[in-house]
């Protein structure tokens, strides 16, 4: 009986362990599967979109300054009349820089040669020169504008993100180029209010791969996409897409990617997505139900022995030898007490009895009422 009982609850405990253990994994793998579902096809793509708007706003604005700058009639009219008074477009570059906050403005006249900034003139340029190469460069780009980081010499040769644009008579004649520039630190300063206010880490790529901007966060000595652990396998897909979405292995951690090129820089926007953190919460989700079924079939388990416990002792009672007079019929109880024999057995198991007369026992104690009570039953 005992190992029939250790078997009962060995049963029981399997069929409860196994039952609470596959629902709570089921349920783990389809949220696990459902939120890198949405990770890839809604919230990263919808990040990337956000920062790309924000880019737009942020970044496209120096490149709509430099368009005016372009096609200012002033500016045009000034180069043609002879570039007389260099006063007058030093001045007009440095309202142009206090105005919108840039960090540099200029022009370089093709007919000269000059390089004009808002501290004055700052040199003239030569083709023999390599820091003046990407004048010349612009000149025979067949874009209107490029955006350019290059260090600059009027302010110590800081990193500086140049939009140069070029500049056209009335006529359509190339007659120099101009434009502004933005610090390389205050891009990256919005590139890390970006990672804060998304949790992603956001960093741009040129079409070879070059890693051209990025965070403070971003890993040090990394400057190309090769170099990036688990994503070099990804580099040529990237690049040979305009738009895409990517997974990735490292350090054990699944990294959601998404990819967008932008045209106006000609540089591919990266947004990187671990899933560890979105994963936390159900991991601990996963955790609390375990020990929930834990717990529930600890209860059970114990309810259930309780139960045999109490069947089995039942059982054993009636099974044993009960001590029972030979003339009442009364039995003896543990304690020692002597009980009608259906008292007995209602205590020890769960019959009821209900009292009625045999016919032997009418004829014998009843005999003249023996024929009406035998007809009645």
């Amino acid at each position: 009986m005992a190992r029939k009982n250790q078997r009962l609850i060995l049963t029981i405990s399997l069929l409860l362990v196994v039952g609470f253990l596959l629902t709570s994994l089921a349920s783990f793998f389809v949220s696990r599967a459902s939120l890198r579902q949405q990770i890839t096809q809604s919230t990263l793509p919808l990040t990337s979109d956000t920062i790309y708007s924000e880019i737009q706003r942020d970044l496209l604005k120096p490149i709509f300054i430099s368009s005016l700058m372009a096609q200012d009639t002033f500016l045009r009219d000034w180069v043609l009349a002879g570039e007389k008074a260099p006063t007058a477009m030093t001045r007009y570059l440095k309202e142009i820089q206090e105005r919108y906050q840039t960090e540099t403005s200029f022009f370089i006249s093709e007919k000269t040669g000059t390089y004009y900034q808002a501290k004055g003139i700052l040199k003239h340029i030569s083709p023999d020169n390599k820091r003046d190469a990407w004048y010349f460069r612009v000149r025979n780009m067949a874009a209107d504008y490029e955006v350019n980081i290059d260090q600059d010499m009027a302010n110590l040769d800081t990193m500086t993100v140049f939009i140069n644009y070029k500049v056209f008579d009335f006529s359509g004649k190339f007659i120099g180029a101009t434009g502004v520039g933005l610090t390389v630190n205050s891009v990256k300063t919005l590139l890390d209010s970006y990672q804060q206010k998304y949790g992603r880490e956001v960093y741009f790529i040129d079409r070879k791969g070059a890693v051209t901007l990025h965070s403070d966060n971003f890993p040090e000595g990394i400057t190309t996409l090769s170099m990036k652990p688990g994503i070099s396998s990804l580099k040529d897909a990237i690049l040979t897409s305009e738009n895409g979405v990517f997974s990735f292995q490292n350090q054990g951690s699944r990294v959601h990617l998404n990819s967008r090129f932008i045209p106006e820089f000609n540089w591919y926007l990266l947004v990187e997505q671990n899933e560890d953190a979105a994963l936390s919460s159900i991991y601990k989700t996963l955790v609390i139900n375990l020990l929930i079924c834990a717990a529930l079939t600890a209860i059970v388990l114990f309810l259930t022995h309780l139960t045999i416990k109490s069947y089995q002792s039942r059982i054993e009672t009636l099974r044993g030898i009960v001590p029972i007079c030979a003339f009442c019929k009364k039995v003896r109880d543990d304690q020692g007490y002597w009980n009608q024999v259906e008292a007995y057995i209602e205590k020890h198991s769960e019959a009821e009895f209900s009292h009625s007369y045999c016919p032997d026992c009418v004829d014998k104690n009843f005999p003249q009422y023996a024929d009406k009570i035998n007809k009645r039953s």
